[in-house]
Parts: C-alpha cells; sequence; structure tokens
C-alpha cells in the first residue's frame, strides 16, 4: 500500500507519536556507524528479517532500503542523514499489513552526554488512516513502546559485541 512520504518536520507534528530512549556506551560516530550498517540490523531489531538497499544511492540523505518484518515488507527513503546526531526516513510503501497508515516517518537521535556515552532517541511517528487513531492510541501504544526498547535495547548490545575484544 503506497504511503504518503513526509518531511523531516512532519515528524514533530506527527497525529501519533511513539518514543524510547536508553543510554549507551559508545560514542556518537559508533551508534550512527551500527545504524548505517544496514545489513546489520536484522541481528539486533526485532522481528527484521531482511534489509536491502535499492535506488541510486547506496548511504546518505535521498538513499532507498526494503526491511522485512516477517510478512510485512516496508520500502523507506532517508529523509535525514547526520553523521553522529540523527537519521530519519519516511515510509514510500509497506506490503503485507492492514491498511491503518497513511504515513510514518521513524528518527533516531543521538545526543551526547560524555566522551563514551550518549542518549540515544528512537521516534516513530504515525499517520493513521481516517478512524483508525485511536487504536494507536489504546490498543498499539504499549505494543510499539516496548518495540522500540528491545530495539534499542538490540543496539546496545550489538555496540558491546562490536567493541568486546574477539579471541
Amino acid at each position: 500500500m503506497a504511503m504518503t512520504a513526509k518531511s523531516p518536520e512532519w515528524t514533530d507534528r506527527a497525529p501519533v507519536k511513539i518514543s524510547a530512549s536508553r543510554e549507551i556506551v559508545a560514542s556518537p560516530d559508533e551508534i550512527f556507524t551500527a545504524l548505517a550498517d544496514h545489513e546489520s540490523w536484522p541481528t539486533w531489531f526485532p522481528r527484521m528479517t531482511n534489509v536491502e538497499r535499492y535506488g541510486e544511492l547506496d548511504d546518505g540523505l535521498g538513499s532507498t532500503r526494503r526491511v522485512s518484518l516477517g510478512r510485512v515488507v516496508v520500502d523507506e527513503k532517508f529523509i535525514v542523514w547526520e553523521p553522529g546526531k540523527e537519521w530519519s526516513f519516511t515510509a514510500l510503501d509497506i506490503r503485507g499489513a492492514p491498511p491503518l497508515l497513511e504515513s510514518l516517518n521513524e528518527r533516531v537521535s543521538i545526543q551526547q552526554l560524555s566522551p563514551d556515552r550518549c542518549r540515544v532517541t528512537y521516534l516513530m511517528a504515525l499517520g493513521p488512516r481516517r478512524g483508525s487513531t485511536w487504536m494507536f492510541d489504546k490498543a498499539l501504544r504499549k505494543s510499539v513502546t516496548k518495540t522500540l526498547r528491545n530495539t534499542l535495547s538490540g543496539l546496545d548490545r550489538h555496540l558491546e559485541e562490536l567493541s568486546s575484544p574477539r579471541p
């Protein structure tokens, strides 16, 4: 189902916003490098089974990727790409999911707290189809928040594994 692509500014004005934050022991560049390593996502992002890049750009602003979350497939276009600080994408298409959304942006922000510690915030901004906003506010908010927390926990573990010396 084709989605309505949204600008980065829309992310903060979306009708439904769900987020989670976590302090992670890593530098902003280490965190961003892990986020930009698309192929590693299935090892630390819950239910993600595949990521493939497509289109003319391999990385950066305007690049696209296709992610598989079980039977759900999402085409994404990066609308913010600021190494060490933030990245964000807008969904272009979602297949295999109930038609509840018109638009979806996701943003990961990295706030440096010390040289080796950051607060990472994962925000999901949703534009539900008319009449389905209540489902996100009442029924799905708790589940999506848990998924975002698990995602950040997985990212934290992934970064720990990358920094651990190999035997």
